[in-house]
């Protein structure tokens, strides 16, 4: 039986994937591609952010329903 995850919580682990490869490549490799885990810090700040927002309006728009 397969279970699919709703919207807002794909966005939100994709951010917190984003986010641990940004913190690992800005420390690790940080001659190399530092600047590139600074980017994708900030894109995966991004996509945290829209995942609450999403959890956000899901709420709300439960609330209504009930």
């Amino acid at each position: 039986m397969k279970k699919s995850l709703e919207d807002y919580k794909k966005f939100i682990f994709t951010g917190i994937i984003i986010i641990s490869l940004g913190v690992t490549f800005s420390t690790t490799m940080s001659n190399n591609l530092g600047s590139i885990g600074t980017v994708l810090i900030a894109v995966g700040g991004l996509f945290f952010i829209i995942g609450m927002s999403k959890k956000k309006k899901s709420e709300k728009q439960q609330n209504t329903k009930s």
